[in-house]
């Protein structure tokens, strides 16, 4: 009652102050002057001539506010230093080119060793930065846990966004379920590095030269690495890491696959995929081409640095780590053409958001102009990154980012690649790295035949499957 009473007399308060004021002064304007500018007086009635009164001073216009700034953090897993600095000089560059939008940048890159483990415990914490980096095939696995945002409201109010400028493979993946779950950062096919100088010591045909004959395929791809391979000079024909990417490149070039059609259970024990294991381990146990694969980045990849291996797959972004440590003439070619036709995959990595970033408005402007051809164009010619966006700056930046002389491989491959696997059916983590990675450890060890391993493969992980 109290409180009503107290109510009542505030009202008649309000009211008798917006009497005395109306009454004390004129009417406004049916049109009213914009803010900054002085309304103008009204004409005074015509009479006697009087002096020219002085002018009345200008009013000075009101002083425009500065935009409240907004600091979006963003991170990349940078490969090396250059390729950070890179990234740190786009980020600075943007900070000033959206000043004027109120938002700025703080890039916060994070090392490769443990970068998934370091980005999962600060989402759990809930300090992870508004925008990051994340491999492909991690995407499924960041949405089902609900900590990346669901980009597709957004989007669908921008006209100035169009899925259509980025590659087919990655943004299907992305728009699994009707949503979308980020922008593509990066691409890159899987292609064949080789030492020119090793295939010339040898008088080895040359990789490049088979695939223009149309003969690069697996019985010239096994045959060269045999003759490259000298062990009393420490030298073999090939060489690569125990990563899924390259083991799986093997299942998919012999007619196979990792899943089946609906990814609702493994795919190992397809004839196809026996036939690419076998292929693979043949190689390395019965052909003696190889040394035992390391881990990605160990040291089959440093001994063919070092100039002592003929042959390693891998994706652009050994690029700049060729360049700066090859002493020889290297090169790239497609993959050869296995039983089950032409195959490599397109990997790519997003940009996605963070759920709980405090301005999604922002950070999706952020995340378009880190997607945009202009800087994907700088990233391009450092070399690391085949730019996702299909803008012809953009891949012609790409194309002319020597060495090596001849980038085309990298790019004819995107037409018949398989896409990078976001696995909405199941966790990766605890598919591919969890069941199928030990067994075919195995089968590089020698301690399982591709068969046995194979079948503990797809038993152990086929109950992971969401049906």
């Amino acid at each position: 009652m109290k409180h009503n009473m107290l109510w009542k007399v505030a009202c008649l308060v309000l009211v008798t102050a917006f009497v005395l004021s109306a009454c004390g002064a004129p009417a406004a304007p049916a049109t009213q002057a914009p803010a900054n500018t002085a309304a103008p007086a009204a004409p005074a009635a015509t009479s006697a001539p009087a002096a020219t009164a002085a002018p009345a001073a200008t009013a000075a216009p009101a002083a425009t506010a500065a935009p409240a700034m907004v600091t979006i953090r963003w991170r990349t897993r940078p490969d090396n230093q250059a390729e950070q600095d890179v990234y740190q000089k786009i980020s600075d560059d943007l900070s000033k080119q959206l000043a004027a939008q109120g938002i700025t940048l703080q890039y916060d890159p994070a090392p490769v060793t443990g970068y998934e483990d370091k980005l999962k415990a600060e989402l759990s914490a809930g300090n992870a930065p508004d925008i990051f980096w994340i491999p492909g095939a991690s995407t499924a696995d960041y949405a089902t846990l609900g900590v990346i945002a669901d980009l597709k409201p957004i989007a669908d109010k921008d006209s100035n966004f169009k899925v259509t400028n980025y590659y087919d493979a990655p943004m299907k993946e992305l728009q699994n379920g009707g949503h979308l779950w980020g922008i593509p950062r990066d691409v890159s096919t899987l292609v064949m590095y080789y030492n020119k100088d090793l295939f010339k010591k040898y008088n080895v045909d040359d990789p490049a030269k088979l695939a223009a004959d149309g003969k690069w395929d697996w019985a010239n791809f096994q045959r060269v690495a045999k003759e490259i391979t000298h062990p009393a000079d420490k030298v073999y024909g090939f060489s690569m890491s125990n990563w899924w990417g390259l083991w799986g490149w093997f299942v998919y070039s012999g007619g196979g696959n990792l899943f089946n059609a609906d990814r609702t259970a493994c795919g190992l024990t397809d004839p196809g995929s026996i036939a690419g294991l076998q292929f693979m381990s043949d190689l390395f146990l019965k052909d003696k081409v190889a040394p035992a694969p390391g881990i990605e980045g160990g040291p089959s990849e440093t001994d063919f640095h070092a100039g002592t291996i003929g042959m390693y797959p891998n994706g652009r972004w050994m690029t700049p780590s060729d360049r700066a440590n090859d002493k020889f003439d290297w090169g790239v070619v497609e993959m050869p053409k296995g039983p089950g036709g032409n195959a490599t995959w397109l990997f790519w990595g997003p940009y996605v958001m963070n759920a709980k970033a405090a301005n999604p408005a922002a950070a999706w402007t952020v995340m378009k102009a880190l997607t945009s051809a202009d800087v994907q164009a700088k990233v391009a010619a450092l070399g690391t990154n085949i730019p996702s966006n299909k803008d012809k700056a953009a891949v012609d930046a790409f194309l002319g980012s020597k060495p090596p002389a001849d980038n085309t491989p990298f790019i004819a491959g995107a037409a018949y690649a398989q896409g990078e696997i976001p696995l909405f059916t199941g966790n990766w983590n605890d598919i591919v790295n969890g069941q199928y990675q030990p067994n075919i450890d195995k089968i590089f060890a020698g301690k399982a035949s591709v068969a046995d391993a194979a079948k503990a493969a797809c038993d152990g992980s086929n109950p992971l499957f969401k049906k």
